[in-house]
């Protein structure tokens, strides 16, 4: 089975991004949460959460500890797409995690990102019978099972050891463009349309601070479980957790790929096939379209397709 080595699991940033300078930021975590808990620093409008964590990095902060914000006005999400996050109808999260596991071994840790995602809105939001179930589309975007986005995650190295995980969700919708216009494939928690009752926009924040407390609590969980079992998404459960949660599985795709590899291509790149599994290193494996057989893949844009027509 072929197959290209790992690169899909964490941007590399820069230390010498842009500085920024950290005012001292309380402790705000959930009374009665215990001392272990990581701290939650909670802030109003920022450029992203993703920035505002790693200057606290830069300014000593140890991990763990996440980031929220009620508004971002530069978000980012995966493969350098923007996130919008208008002011108080979404979620965006940064929870800073170090490791003592080499690179290679980190591959799991975006798919347990969205695992700890997943388990979050369970815990909070938990889907009533009639409701949408919210799974992963490979590697980790959070979609219901009818194909509508309802948040992202994006993870990103800072050094040799610190992780920064960002998850972003949309709370309250419709959601709209700079334009004002609806985001085609979006999905949200309340509001005209929602996927869960919505009680009304003053449980907004009631709703934030728990699904904030949630993630914390999951990502440390999952974390744990990796860090523990030297990366290895077998030993952890993980894996298992993916496969019962991935909405790609069983699914015709394409997964276009990124980079020099799709640009300036004198036929069409992308891959199609049906996913037939994810294997121990959090890859994808497809049974190709073309019959060339199985292949695994562990970067690229995945597509979900609708099956051909009889």
């Amino acid at each position: 089975m072929g197959g290209a080595r790992m690169e899909r699991s964490v941007t590399q940033v820069s230390q010498e991004e842009e500085r920024m300078d950290v005012p001292a930021l309380p402790d705000t975590s959930a009374e009665g949460t215990g001392a272990a808990s990581p701290p939650i620093h909670r802030l109003g409008a920022v450029r992203s959460t993703q920035d505002e964590a790693s200057a606290l990095l830069r300014a000593g902060h140890a991990p763990p500890f996440a980031v929220t914000a009620t508004r971002q006005t530069s978000g980012r999400g995966r493969l350098g797409r923007a996130f919008a996050s208008p002011d108080g109808a979404s979620l965006a999260l940064t929870y800073a995690h170090r490791t003592s596991l080499d690179p290679v071994r980190r591959g799991w840790f975006p798919l347990a990102a969205g695992l700890a995602a997943v388990a979050a809105l369970g815990r909070v939001v938990p889907a009533a019978a009639g409701e949408q179930r919210i799974g992963l589309k490979w590697p980790n975007d959070l979609h219901t099972a009818d194909g509508r986005k309802l948040g992202g995650i994006l993870v990103e190295a800072r050094g040799g050891e610190d992780l920064l995980l960002g998850i972003g969700l949309n709370l309250r919708g419709p959601v709209l463009d700079e334009d004002g216009e609806p985001v085609h494939g979006a999905a949200w928690l309340r509001g005209e349309g929602g996927l869960r009752p919505d009680p009304g926009p003053a449980e907004d924040r009631r709703l934030r601070e728990a699904l904030e407390e949630a993630l914390v609590a999951a990502l440390d969980e999952e974390l744990a479980a990796l860090e523990s079992a030297q990366g290895d998404g077998g030993a952890a459960g993980t894996r298992d957790r993916y496969t019962m949660t991935c909405l790609t599985l069983g699914r015709t795709v394409r997964v276009d790929p990124l980079g020099e590899a799709a640009a300036g291509a004198d036929v069409d790149p992308a891959l199609r096939g049906t996913v037939l599994d994810v294997d121990e290193h959090g890859r994808l494996v497809l049974d190709r379209a073309d019959g060339e057989g199985r292949i695994a893949v562990d970067v690229g844009d995945v597509r979900h397709l609708r099956p051909a027509a009889p």
